[in-house]
């Protein structure tokens, strides 16, 4: 079975497989995605601005999913009593569906101290 891609909005998108969802940057304010219609099992957020961190610490609680993202990220979504997996531009994560590693993105990052990043993700061999 492939790996399904769906644009929702701005920059947000799902990556599916078998079962297996992914999201990124869930930004769902003026988009037709029902947030109670998303089930996912990761929440990618790029950075802090409100138009990528979104709707990410309400999804995750509604679906029990962990975000990843910079440390900075990961530090406010902790506060917000999320499940999170904070990482550091250049490193490299295994994870049940394959590999995320963090990039760097030149952008402000919405989070002060932080930085803005990019994900290059290996999911269930799609990359």
């Amino acid at each position: 079975m492939p790996t399904t891609f769906k644009f929702i909005n701005h920059a947000c998108f799902t990556l599916t497989h078998e079962g297996h969802t992914i999201i990124f940057d869930p930004y769902l304010d003026g988009s037709t995605q029902d947030i109670n219609d998303l089930k996912v099992e990761y929440i990618f957020v790029s950075h802090g601005h409100f138009d990528h961190l979104g709707s990410a610490i309400e999804l995750a609680k509604a679906c029990n999913a962990t975000i990843i993202s910079t440390a900075e990220v990961c530090g406010v979504v902790s506060e917000a009593g999320v499940e999170n997996h904070a990482m550091h531009l250049g490193g490299t994560h295994e994870f049940p569906f394959g590999k995320v590693r963090l990039t760097l993105a030149f952008h402000g990052s919405g989070i002060p101290g932080g930085h803005a990043c990019g994900f290059i993700v290996d999911f269930y061999g799609t990359k």
